[in-house]
């Protein structure tokens, strides 16, 4: 890597960090003294919940740090003389701009990655320490349709991967054939294993005389399926917490069960999609900053670059919103404006080769 590259990534990831940190920590002290009440007694749990919750800030400061420490460089070259200096060795504007825009492309890829593990769930951890004190997580009451047949769990223990109190209905149309009644249900892979399940099957003919309701007991019964619990618990979740493998896994299994995959479709696209906004908001925003101070003030410049990035940012987040409430379509709302924004970095990149 050449030296002036060097020099102005170096320049661009000081100031990246300072704003990234700046940031998430006010969010967590903004967050921390307003849900003061309900923060654990425990100490320990305490530290755990900040540690979430600067987790939780990395979603909506990550973009606009990206973006903010673009505009801090660029003032900083531009007042010491050192872009203009840069320009004047022969350095094209493409040139200098490529090191720094491949480093926010990488920090936005590795945030995607981020959002493939469990990352995606910091929110829920944090509601469960104000909401229990703990890790533990359940959802009750569960009723669901899968591959045509009913199934009533009590209890759903996500963590532990198990769900007590099952009940499930094989339906031939409207007619229900037999009822499997389990007091456990574990899931391992692919297959969920029932245990303790008492068996009703119900006859079809219903007349006088006819064979009446056959009970058996099987101490286990295996049940092979995608329906994994993290699918179910997301389904009865109004957060829409997903991560990007989760979602993926919710939009096959659920496709063909004419359930409306709307909602996820949007938190997927917006997980993958949205963070791409700043590198290209980076590209966009160098082109039109000012090369020297003497020709522009650098206040209005500065200032009119960060109205403008936080007016794109927030109109995305409405988007998104809008979105995944179903008033209009994730391709349309998501992926068409940074596809636009893509669009027009790349043709800015084009203009000055």
């Amino acid at each position: 890597m050449k030296l002036f590259a060097r020099y102005s990534a170096f320049i661009y990831v000081k100031y990246f960090f300072i704003i990234f940190i700046s940031l998430i920590g006010f969010y967590v002290v903004i967050d921390t003294l307003t849900n003061l009440k309900n923060l654990p007694s425990s100490a320990n749990l305490q530290l755990i919940y900040v540690s979430l919750t600067a987790l939780i800030s990395i979603n909506y400061v990550l973009p606009i740090s990206i973006v903010l420490a673009l505009i801090a460089t660029m003032i900083n070259l531009t007042r010491s003389n050192e872009l203009v200096s840069f320009y004047a060795l022969g350095i094209s504007k493409n040139r200098l701009i490529t090191p720094i825009f491949t480093i926010t492309l990488l920090i936005s890829f590795g945030y995607i990655g981020l959002c493939c593990t469990q990352f995606a769930y910091a929110k829920e951890r944090q509601e469960s320490l104000e909401d229990f004190q703990s890790f533990d997580r359940s959802t009750k009451w569960i009723f669901l349709r899968f591959e045509n047949k009913f199934t009533y769990i009590e209890k759903l223990l996500g963590n532990k991967q198990l769900a007590q109190n099952v009940r499930i209905f094989d339906m031939n149309g409207s007619q229900i054939i037999s009822q499997i009644t389990a007091k456990e249900a574990s899931y391992n892979g692919d297959t969920w294993i029932l245990k303790d399940n008492n068996i009703t099957q119900i006859p079809q003919n219903l007349s006088l005389g006819a064979t009446g309701l056959e009970r058996s007991y099987a101490d286990e019964i295996v049940i092979t399926n995608s329906f994994r619990p993290r699918i179910i618990e997301n389904i009865e979740n109004k957060d829409n917490l997903y991560s990007i493998i989760d979602a993926i896994d919710s939009i096959n299994t659920l496709k063909n069960e004419n359930i409306n995959i709307a909602k996820i479709k949007s938190v997927l696209y917006s997980m993958i999609f949205f963070p791409l906004f700043a590198p290209f908001m980076v590209l966009i925003l160098y082109y039109y900053m000012p090369v020297t101070g003497r020709f522009a003030s650098l206040a209005i410049a500065s200032f009119g670059a960060i109205f403008i990035s936080l007016c794109i940012w927030g109109i995305l987040f409405l988007l998104i919103r809008l979105s995944i409430n179903g008033a209009i379509a994730a391709e349309i709302g998501i992926i068409l404006p940074v596809i636009i924004l893509m669009l027009f970095a790349g043709y800015q990149f084009y203009k000055h080769r």
